[in-house]
């Protein structure tokens, strides 16, 4: 008895379901390509806004720590920031705005980060307060 190679099908094989395995694999990958794509986009896309919000919250603490440890002006430190933001990073549509109250200084960044894709922008407003320190009899 000779037996048959490796890749002719036997009436055995088709009865204990061994034939066609090809096909369900195709299907398996046709079907979850797209999904895991969308995911890979949707992590980038996170990561990049992430960013874009870190970056925000990096200039927001300087600045308010400018103001109220160094003495800066207010407008003079909003001015820079909204620049460094403008010119340094992927924001867009900036705004920095700079208050002092009750022995705070406040600064609040505000902008859009953009997507991968067109229509896919994110508003993002950033806080970040410090207590002015100054000496006090």
């Amino acid at each position: 008895m000779t037996r048959p190679a490796a890749h002719e099908r036997t009436e055995g094989d088709a009865a204990r379901g061994r034939g066609d395995r090809g096909a369900a694999t195709s299907l398996a990958v046709a079907l979850l390509t797209p999904m895991f794509v969308f995911l890979a986009f949707a992590a980038f896309q996170a990561a990049l806004w992430s960013h874009a919000r870190t970056e925000a919250r990096v200039i927001a603490r300087d600045t308010a720590a400018l103001v109220a440890r160094s003495g800066v002006p207010a407008g003079d430190a909003q001015e820079s920031a909204a620049a460094i933001l403008e010119a340094d990073t992927d924001l867009r549509n900036v705004v920095v705005s700079v208050g002092s109250t009750g022995g705070v200084v406040t600064v609040t960044v505000t902008g859009d980060a953009p997507g991968i894709l067109r229509g896919t922008t994110n508003a993002l407003s950033v806080t970040s307060a410090v207590p002015i320190e100054e000496i006090t009899p």
